[in-house]
Parts: C-alpha cells; structure tokens; sequence
C-alpha cells in the first residue's frame, strides 16, 4: 500500500516564475512514494498573509541601519506597508504556514503586523521622514495589548496559536527573534516549554497539531521549526538543551548535510521540499546563535560538521 505522507508535503509543481498560479489536481499521477493529491499551482496565491509585512520591514530597517537608507520612492512604498499593517492587522489571514482552513487570528501573523508598525516608527524617526507616528505608534500599543490578552494563556502562562485557540504553534518561537518579548521574559520560557511538551516527536518539532488547517493526512515534523527551537534555547542561556536540540536536528540530512522540508522520525524519512531554502537558513542562525552564546560563557563551540553526526 502507498505510504500516507504528510499533508503539507503532497507532490506540487515548483514556481518557475510563472505568473498563473491557479491551482489544480492531476489525478493521474501518484506523487512521490503515493503521496496524493499531486497539484499544480498553488491555491495560496489567494490567501492573506499579514506576516509578510513585518519581514518587508524588519530587513528595511536592518537596511538602514547598514547604511543605506530609502529613498524617496522607496519610503513612499514602506509607508504603504506600514499604514497596512496599522489598519488590517485586527483582520484574520490564513498564516506563515498557509493553512487551507478558514482565515484565523494568528498569533504570530499580529506579531508580524507590530513588528512592521515599530520598524516604520523607527524608520521615520531615524530619517526624519514626515509620517502619521502617532498613528503607528497607537497601532503599536493596540496589537500589544491585544496579543497579550487574547493570544496568551494565562492558565499555562504561555503564548498560544491563535484567539480562537489554546494550541501551540512553533511560530512562536520566532517572536523574540523580532524583538516582541525577550528571549528570557517568562512568558516566552512557558512557551518553549509548551512546545516542546505539544509538538516535540523524536527530538524534533512538529509547525502544529492537524486539525484546523484544512488538510488531510499526517504531518512530518518541520526541521526549520527545530533550529528555530535551538535558537531560542541558546538565546535564552539553556545551551546544553540548545546543542542537543541543534545536533538532533543535524541528523537529518543526507550525507552532503542537505535537509528536506520535513522529516519523518518513525522512518528516517526525509519529506516535502528538498533542499529546502528556509531549513538551511534556520540552521545558519541556531549555530550562529550556540556559538556566540557559548563565547560569552567560555564555552568550547560547536564541533564541525563532520564530527557532529549522530545515528538516526
């Protein structure tokens, strides 16, 4: 019998640049090792995605603060950015992880939606570039207060999913790497925790537990959420959970240490995209983050690569 692969992984066709992405199935095909349904295109073209505007911002103002600050029309584009978020960041979207569900209030999509409202902010005041601040500034404490109250636990004193939820998400993980609370706030140590509890599985993490997010079939674990999950670890002091964590997720590469999307612990099977871009990138900055942090702690850093595989 085929193999029933994760949802998120079923076979899709690539964009090559192409500029009609309406989706479609071809029932002929079976998909690598039967994962059906086979697609073409990709329905997420369709979908709002409110993350998307604190990542244009957050690499406009690291921008910046390399030296080369926007220019005319270039301030005129991120001030649109900025003014969207400010306005649609109450509005639900379907997430990072593009989920085919109805749009929900998702934690990390508000998040995003701050961190493009203080980047505009700080853009402004940097540049002296004439802006609606105190707007921005009042979005700011609005989406504040609203994730701190409507997207957090108070009975298990974490961070969750979404409004509607209690779930965990491994998003999360990314809301100090945008400065919305620090690694070290307890808040966010109650977090890791939950995530680890949730979505852990063979020492690698799980984006969610299915359910909400309109597919069928299981869900490898996701590897770029595992780095992110080392990352945190290190930033947050706890560097021998964040190496065995960062060594844990190393091991499931191929002997040229490329990594897939996903990764199946039950089977050693690697899933979905491959390479996969954001998994190497994820890596990068769980490593880069155990070393500096090592440093600061007189730590012998991480080994090479070739000495840090481990048996799967």
């Amino acid at each position: 019998m085929p193999r029933e692969t994760p949802a998120s992984c079923r076979s899709s066709s690539a964009s090559g640049g192409e500029r009609r992405l309406q989706e479609y199935e071809i029932p002929e095909l079976s998909g690598y090792r039967g994962s059906k349904p086979v697609r073409v295109g990709n329905a997420a073209k369709g979908q709002r995605q409110l993350d998307v505007y604190g990542e244009l911002l957050e690499l406009a103002w690291n921008w910046h603060r390399r030296g080369h600050s926007p220019d005319d029309d270039y301030w005129e584009f991120l001030e649109g950015l900025v003014d969207n978020a400010a306005r649609l960041w109450r509005e639900p979207d379907h997430g990072i992880w593009e989920m085919r569900g109805k749009p929900r209030h998702f934690v990390q999509s508000k998040a995003m939606c701050w961190v493009a409202v203080d980047r505009g902010v700080r853009l402004a005041e940097s540049t002296g570039r004439k802006s609606p601040l105190a707007d921005w500034k009042r979005a700011c404490g609005d989406i504040r207060r609203a994730v701190e109250k409507e997207g957090y636990d108070a009975k298990r004193g974490a961070f969750v999913q979404a409004f509607d939820t209690r779930d965990m998400d491994a998003s999360l993980l990314l809301l100090p790497l945008f400065g919305f609370v620090d690694h070290d706030d307890e808040r966010m140590v109650r977090t890791v925790g939950a995530i680890r509890e949730d979505l852990e599985e063979g020492g690698l993490l799980r984006r969610y537990r299915p359910g909400g997010d309109g597919l069928e079939g299981r869900e490898g674990t996701f590897l770029a959420c595992t780095f992110w999950l080392a990352e945190c670890l290190a930033r947050q002091g706890r560097l021998d959970e964040a190496r065995e964590v960062f060594l844990r997720g190393l091991s499931a590469g191929n002997d040229l240490y490329l990594f897939a999307e996903e990764f199946d612990p039950s089977g050693s099977i690697m899933l979905g995209n491959f390479p996969q871009g954001l998994t190497h990138l994820s890596l990068i900055a769980a490593a880069v983050a155990i070393n500096e942090e090592e440093s600061k702690n007189n730590r012998e850093s991480l080994p090479e690569l070739k000495d840090a595989r481990i048996p799967r």
